[in-house]
């Protein structure tokens, strides 16, 4: 059937296809014709779509059902918010406002022996995806490379990783990052409900960790896309940076950049061993000229 064919079809006949899309192919279905967006626009077609996405029953018409379908069509979980937390009260956990997080708050890890965070993210549309849990540790943290960061769709095996051990993140701790998990999760049916876990059962005690949130990422398959991957892998070893940059950008492999003013972590620099040498050496001078003015002033 051509498109013309398709855009003649009764408008009962198009509620019913459109029953079967998600938000996202009913707004690029509003473009296409001034009766398609009559039929898109339906508020009575985003109830069924939410009731078959998230599995419930949308509230009253005030806001409209389509409003509050764009509500919860996100791909973002908070850990503070979203998310069930094992003794998730102080002195174990607590809950502090963050003006860097996207949500307001974050969840901060005290000290805890069994470490067990879940959310659920419903209505998961089919895809290829990487999850991105955004953390931040803070200093003298404790056993926190033996926690497990997963993610599971179902009748999917789970992908998982853990935190790359790194001494410096432990003794000055970080800023906020995104952790990646390594293997990319994939969603076949749609509308999954995928499972994000945060575990560690060991008896040793975890301590001074921040977790912000959890989101999915989708991955971007396209044969641009995979055209850029190329160019990267094969010259990752070339100092023409410059050059496979203006390639990515030729591509249009621009990812998507967090939707906060987080900066990604990276490992204590030399600059940070020398902000560190200096406040040792400006606290030993300060103490050293408090001791001299004490021993003049005992003397006099």
């Amino acid at each position: 059937m051509t498109s013309c064919g398709i855009t003649i079809l009764p408008d009962d006949v198009l509620f019913r296809v459109f029953a079967l899309c998600n938000g996202d192919d009913l707004r690029t279905f509003s473009a296409v014709s001034r009766g398609f967006r009559v039929v898109a626009q339906d508020d009575f077609l985003w109830r069924v779509i939410y009731r078959r996405r998230f599995d419930e029953e949308p509230g009253s018409r005030t806001p409209s059902y389509q409003e509050q379908y764009n509500d919860r069509d996100c791909s973002i979980l908070s850990i503070a918010n979203n998310c069930e937390i094992a003794h998730g009260h102080p002195p174990y956990w607590r809950f502090s406002a963050d003006s860097r997080s996207v949500f307001g708050n974050v969840a901060l890890l005290s000290a805890v022996s069994w470490l067990h965070v879940q959310g659920r993210l419903r209505g998961v549309h089919t895809g290829r995806y990487r999850v991105i849990w955004r953390l931040f540790v803070l200093p003298r943290a404790q056993n926190i490379f033996t926690i497990s960061f997963r993610a599971k769709a179902a009748q999917r095996k789970a992908v998982e990783s853990q935190l790359p051990p790194n001494a410096s993140l432990l003794d000055f701790g970080s800023d906020y990052f995104d952790f990646v998990i390594s293997d990319v999760l994939v969603v076949k049916a749609p509308f999954e409900t995928v499972l994000f876990e945060c575990v560690c059962t060991s008896r040793e005690w975890k301590t001074n960790i921040a977790l912000c949130s959890v989101r999915l990422e989708p991955v971007d398959d396209t044969p641009r896309a995979r055209r850029a991957r190329a160019i990267v892998s094969f010259e990752s070893n070339s100092a023409d940076k410059d050059r496979i940059k203006r390639q990515l950008g030729r591509l249009g492999n621009s990812r998507p950049q967090p939707g906060a003013a987080y900066r990604l972590w990276q490992p204590w620099s030399t600059a940070g061993w020398a902000e560190a040498s200096f406040m040792a050496v400006f606290c030993v001078l300060l103490a050293a000229l408090f001791a001299h003015l004490l021993f003049d002033k005992t003397r006099a």
